[in-house]
């Protein structure tokens, strides 16, 4: 963060927006409060969008009314006590997006949505451009161009890619060289230091790219923001709910096999009973089980890249390993709900 700070400074018309899920916050707060502190002096910056989304990272978009209006409520709140934020834009978890999403983000009063730039619903447009959701018509939709941000994402350090190294230089020419109005880079936070370590160069990239940029005249940064504003190419409908994962972009990664199947089950069910305990600490951590990494972890289907990413992220030696460990908390959490509301349980 350091480094997009001295970005801002050193390049006035440098731009970015950031999604902070209130997790995040929390932990920052027990763990690291100069990261907020960062956060809080990137965003007064005036040239720093924040996102909304659910508080929890979570599949609340996948559970019964009104989850996800409350779980995008806690997070515009967070954002507004913290940063005094009023987030426009949404990112639903995983870049979930839909027609059914986009008409709850109409109701929530959002002027735009992220979703992924992904051919099998662009059906021979470019991602390029500014489209609007064909169900809700005042959204518009602003799509990550998903080759040249997994170019940064995925493929920067790897040694066999025919276009390794990546040069900021190579970089800001291959965006030059891009037609359309706008190019959304998304990348995950960890890409710069985790995905990549420091010593493949992947800071000095970041830190040169707002100059590499200046010198294409026909380049400029935008937050999610300003980015919306002006009118839409065509409307875009997707009937179904596609994701950024994996090669089908669809919600394979989180609910494609019976073992995550049987977990989301098991925490609908639960948070029947957590809501009816009317217990902000059963409700609270049962939002916390809904969180999408859970069940991303129960993965065990797919091959080639898709199967060497999900090994990758999961902190778990199998991922029925995960499960066990989910269900465990699972059970233990209806216990509590069980006993909040009065009902013997087997001990």
């Amino acid at each position: 963060m350091d480094r997009l700070l001295r970005g801002l400074e050193e390049h006035p018309e440098f731009r970015l927006s950031l999604s902070v899920t209130g997790t995040f916050l929390e932990q920052a707060r027990l763990a690291a409060p100069d990261v907020i502190d960062r956060l809080k002096a990137l965003h007064r910056t005036g040239r720093v969008a924040l996102l909304a989304e659910t508080y929890y990272h979570s599949l609340a978009f996948l559970v019964p009314p009104p989850e996800l209006a409350e779980e995008v409520a806690l997070h515009r709140a967070a954002l507004r006590t913290e940063f005094g934020a009023e987030p426009t834009v949404l990112r639903i978890t995983e870049l979930a997006y839909s027609d059914d999403l986009a008409r709850f983000a109409e109701s929530q009063r959002f002027r735009g949505m992220l979703a992924e730039g992904w051919e099998g619903v662009l059906k021979g447009e470019p991602p390029t451009y500014r489209y609007c959701a064909a169900s809700a018509p005042t959204v518009r939709l602003l799509l990550r161009h998903y080759p040249l941000s997994d170019d940064v994402g995925f493929r920067f350090s790897s040694i066999g890619w025919s276009e390794y190294p990546l040069t900021a230089d190579k970089y800001a020419r291959w965006i030059a060289a891009t037609p359309g109005e706008f190019v959304g880079l998304f990348m995950d936070f960890e890409t710069f230091g985790e995905h990549h370590p420091a010593r493949t160069g992947i800071l000095e990239f970041l830190s040169a790219l707002p100059g590499e940029f200046r010198r294409h005249g026909g380049l400029e940064w935008a937050t999610v923001e300003e980015a919306v504003d002006g009118p839409p190419r065509a409307p875009l409908g997707v009937p179904y709910t596609m994701s950024w994962a994996d090669q089908n972009r669809d919600l394979g990664a989180w609910l494609g096999n019976d073992l995550q199947r049987s977990a989301f089950e098991a925490a609908k069910k639960v948070g029947v009973l957590a809501r009816q305990a009317n217990d902000a600490a059963i409700l609270s951590d049962w939002r916390r089980l809904l969180t999408s990494d859970h069940f991303y972890y129960m993965y065990v289907s797919g091959h080639g890249a898709d199967q060497g990413v999900h090994q990758y992220f999961s902190s778990y030696e199998s991922p029925y390993d995960a499960y066990a460990n989910y269900m465990n908390a699972m059970t233990d959490l209806r216990r509590r709900a069980l006993d909040r509301l009065g009902v013997p349980t087997l001990k």
